[in-house]
């Protein structure tokens, strides 16, 4: 019965925590996926919430791509985009900084300008109940690709802006998705294991 699959209703309260109160920002650390290394088929989500991942997993072989951070130097959004002929979109943005230019690193960033389509995967500052919303994926959907990369040897500390974002008309379907793999623990062992698969 898939009547109800696109009518969109509203079916539950949209309630606040006074005691989990929401803080900005990222931990300092992401990863990067080629959408590609994704294996969607085993990967899982929970029956009811299309927002809630249960399994992420990768392609035999594969791995995550750790991009180190500082402070607040990564930033991940989110923002919908209205469609006249088809269903609402979700643009998803992430702004970050490659802190040294290394050959290796620069090297890494020619690859995202020869057109790599990937996921992120942040853990946010605020965790939420039982650190159940720490990590947030983007472009599982449909991947990012680099939009905008900076450098100038007198800003910044000589380190080197660049932005993913979602392609304009492969915007993803839904805002960000939550990763939970059983609980938070777990869930930390595998970002931190970068997800790879054996």
């Amino acid at each position: 019965n898939k009547t109800m699959a696109c009518e969109g209703l509203l079916t539950d309260d949209i309630l606040n925590d006074c005691d989990n109160a929401m803080v900005g920002g990222l931990e300092v650390d992401a990863l990067f996926f080629n959408t590609a290394d994704i294996d969607k088929t085993a990967t899982t989500f929970h029956a009811t919430k299309k927002t809630l991942m249960t399994n992420f997993a990768l392609k035999a072989g594969k791995t995550g791509l750790l991009i180190e951070g500082i402070k607040q130097v990564h930033a991940l959004k989110s923002e919908l985009v209205k469609k006249e002929m088809s269903q609402d979109k979700w643009k998803n943005t992430f702004a970050g900084v490659i802190l040294q230019i290394s050959t290796d690193n620069k090297e890494r960033l020619l690859e995202m300008s020869q057109g790599a389509n990937v996921a992120v995967v942040v853990q946010l500052k605020w965790k939420g109940a039982s650190n159940a919303d720490a990590f947030q994926l983007a472009g599982y959907d449909c991947g990012m690709e680099l939009q905008e990369a900076a450098w100038a040897s007198n800003e910044n500390d000589g380190t080197w802006g660049f932005t993913l974002a979602s392609v304009e008309g492969y915007e993803e379907t839904r805002p960000l998705i939550t990763i939970l793999e059983t609980d938070y623990a777990t869930t930390l062992t595998a970002f931190n294991n970068k997800f790879a698969s054996a």
